[in-house]
Formats: C-alpha cells, sequence, structure tokens
C-alpha cells in the first residue's frame, strides 16, 4: 500500500511538471497569449499607478519573465479599491499578483510562490535625539505613534499595532509634521516606502530610522488559483525566483529605485513645521463687589 501511495504521488507531481512543459512548448509558438497582472496601487515602491501606467520594483523581473515564457503582459488599470480587486483575482479576473504578505487573510485564497521575492522590514522612525530611548517593541507601548494611511501590512504587524497607541495620518507632510513638532513620538513604517517619502520632503537628515527592522514581512509573487496558466506559472516563477541570484536582482533593482529618488531630491528644502501654540484659556469675568458677577450687573 505504502508503495503505491509512492507511485501515485510521483506520477502527479510528474504530470503536473509535464502540464508545465507542454503549455511552455505551445506558448513558445503561440505570442499572443495575455496574462493580467495585478499589483499594489500606492504603495511605491514595491508598486503603484502613474497615468494609468503601472510602476514598481517588481516589473523588471516580471517582464523578463514575460519575454522567456512568450506572454504579453496586460497590467489591469484601477477600477476598484486595491481589497476588491484582490477578490476579483481570487475569482480569475487576472493572473499574478505582485506583492502579497503571508498569513493575511486578504490573500488566503492565492497561491504563494516561494520562496519570497523580497523582504519589507517595518523600522522605527524617531527624532535623532530620541531615537536610543527605545531598545525594544515593549518600550513603545508608553509613547505616541503614527503610520502613513497607504501602508501596507501584514495581518501579523496590523496585530502587533493594535497593542499600542498609533494613529493613521493620510499623508506624508502632516505625518512627518506631527514628529517634528513633537506631537507624536515615532513613526512606523516599510523601510523603503519610508525612506522615499522623507527623502521627497527633504527629511533624510531631520529624522532617523532604526538600525535594524522591528518586524519583518517577506513579500511574495501570487497565482490565482483560478488562473487557465496556474501550473505553468506557479513551476516556471518558483523555479526562477529559487535562484539566488533572481532575490538578488530584485533586491537590486529596489536600491536603485531607492537611491534614484534620494538623488533627484538631495537639494529639497524641508517644510517649515512650527509648534501649534495651545490657546489661552478664556478670561474669567471678575466678580462684582456685591457678590453678582460684572455681567449679571450690566443686566440688571
Amino acid at each position: 500500500m505504502k508503495k503505491l501511495l509512492t507511485l501515485i504521488f510521483f506520477i502527479s507531481a510528474f504530470a503536473s511538471a509535464a502540464s508545465a512543459q507542454v503549455e511552455f512548448e505551445t506558448i513558445k509558438s503561440h505570442s499572443q497569449v495575455k496574462l493580467q497582472v495585478v499589483g499594489f496601487f500606492d504603495y511605491y515602491p514595491f508598486g503603484q499607478y502613474q497615468n494609468n501606467e503601472y510602476s514598481g520594483v517588481f516589473k523588471p523581473f516580471i517582464e523578463y519573465f514575460s519575454k522567456y515564457g512568450k506572454y504579453i503582459l496586460d497590467y489591469m488599470p484601477i477600477s476598484k479599491n486595491y481589497e476588491d480587486t484582490i477578490r476579483d483575482v481570487v475569482k480569475g479576473e487576472a493572473d499574478i499578483v505582485l506583492g502579497m504578505y503571508a498569513e493575511t487573510s486578504l490573500y488566503s485564497d492565492l497561491k504563494y510562490i516561494y520562496p519570497a521575492a523580497i523582504d519589507n522590514p517595518v523600522h522605527l522612525v524617531m527624532l535623532p535625539s530620541r531615537i536610543g530611548e527605545v531598545c525594544s517593541v515593549g518600550d513603545l507601548k508608553n509613547l505616541k505613534g503614527a503610520v502613513h494611511a497607504k501602508e501596507r501590512f501584514s495581518d501579523y504587524v496590523k496585530d502587533r499595532l493594535n497593542d499600542l497607541k498609533v494613529e493613521y495620518v493620510d499623508n506624508s507632510y502632516d505625518l512627518y509634521g506631527k514628529l517634528i513638532r513633537g506631537e507624536i513620538d515615532y513613526v512606523l513604517t516599510g523601510i523603503y516606502f519610508g525612506t522615499i517619502e522623507t527623502a521627497k520632503l527633504g527629511l533624510r537628515h531631520q529624522v532617523a530610522f532604526s538600525r535594524q527592522g522591528i518586524w519583518n514581512m517577506p513579500v511574495f509573487i501570487g497565482i490565482s488559483k483560478a488562473s487557465f496558466h496556474r501550473e505553468y506559472l506557479s513551476h516556471t516563477l518558483s523555479v526562477m525566483l529559487g535562484k539566488p541570484e533572481t532575490r538578488e536582482k530584485i533586491k537590486n533593482d529596489m536600491m536603485e529605485i531607492v537611491n534614484g529618488i534620494i538623488s533627484q531630491y538631495a537639494g529639497t528644502v524641508p517644510p517649515t513645521y512650527i509648534k501649534k501654540e495651545t490657546p489661552p484659556p478664556p478670561a474669567q469675568t471678575p466678580p462684582a463687589k456685591n457678590g453678582k458677577s460684572a455681567t449679571t450687573k450690566a443686566n440688571s
């Protein structure tokens, strides 16, 4: 019985690999097959759309893959919010997701391509004079923090944030303004997103990033289980990402993006954040000599 089960498993695995090979041979002679691709909408450098054009760190990799497999890539335009778009991918309306987190409910019905393409560590940002105050996550519990509303976190990190006093701020200008003015004690951000946002504001030397990440979030390529091409995509992408040089290339592409933006905004003058003064309490009307207030006496 044990030998029979082993044989069945071997045949099944071989059939899966064989079907991927057959599809690859078919695609080589039919080069008009399209793959629908989605990614993060507004979380650069992992992914964004500007003027309906997609860009991000995974684009060079997936473009190389499309040439290898003789596919044409079709980046799905923004028509819904990100969460609804991912749910549509689950239904088979797209084939590939460029960037998703493990053990995160939004992606639970998609197929992960192992290993992860790159990591997205979460770092602490504080004023340089205060960064030494925090040695562990526990030190944050007595402090007030904030997070950019566009940050994309795994469910694990979201659960950790629930234990802290953090607020979500809609844009980087106001987020780091709160930090500079002392209205919050720290910001939590993905290292690449945070580096780019502070560089654009000219604040790289006004704030300090923790040397090490507080949490790490591996970022995966995902495949729709309803995709007609799922077997070939899963097999080929796994083989490609299994090569250390492929992952190293993706990381180098990331650093090229980040360093390019740092250079682009090197001369940016940082905003002048003025501390908001607390208005004085309203003046108290002194009581009249007869015990009535001056206002009461005037109205008598």
